[in-house]
């Protein structure tokens, strides 16, 4: 298993905790998330708990994950999207962005960014989630931005 992280002191942290814990079968990797290091095929299933609405090539992440996992892998998502197109101001407010409300897809584009990546939508359902700061809950209630839990997978042939 590995896992990977842009920050050195996450890395380490994860490393860390895996000696803590004995897990002597976890490497941890600094690494993007849209430049996964693993070759192609060579990972049964990518997850991702929270990142691929912080990255602005959201395609390119999908057609990452599609090309590091196996023929039937899977990829298993827990993210935040929004019912409604996000307006300009939204997108652009680095506050709204570290609120994980301004890098929010719009649901439809985002499914159809993991389909355009070769990979097959299995299981969408929602996640209870409540934003903290009045801001987000506000972009929230007016762009239905939610968390959802998404399984996709990669075909066999």
């Amino acid at each position: 298993m590995i896992g990977i992280d842009f920050t050195p002191q996450q890395v380490a942290r994860a490393r860390r905790l895996a000696a803590a814990a004995m897990l002597d079968q976890v490497e941890f990797h600094e690494g993007r998330i849209e430049s996964i290091p693993a070759g192609d095929g060579s990972v049964d299933c990518v997850i991702s708990n929270g990142v691929v609405n912080l990255s602005p090539d959201k395609a390119g992440v999908f057609t990452e994950a599609a090309r590091v996992l196996r023929p039937g892998g899977r990829l298993a998502i827990a993210d935040i999207v929004s019912q409604r197109q996000l307006k300009h101001s939204i997108v652009c407010d680095a506050d709204l962005w570290a609120a994980c409300i301004g890098g929010a897809a719009q649901q439809d584009a985002y499914q159809e960014l993991i389909e355009n990546a070769g990979l097959a939508v299995t299981t969408i359902r929602g996640n209870d989630y409540e934003f903290i700061s009045q801001r987000a809950r506000d972009a929230s209630a007016r762009y239905g931005v939610k968390s959802i839990s998404l399984l996709a997978v990669k075909s066999s042939g």
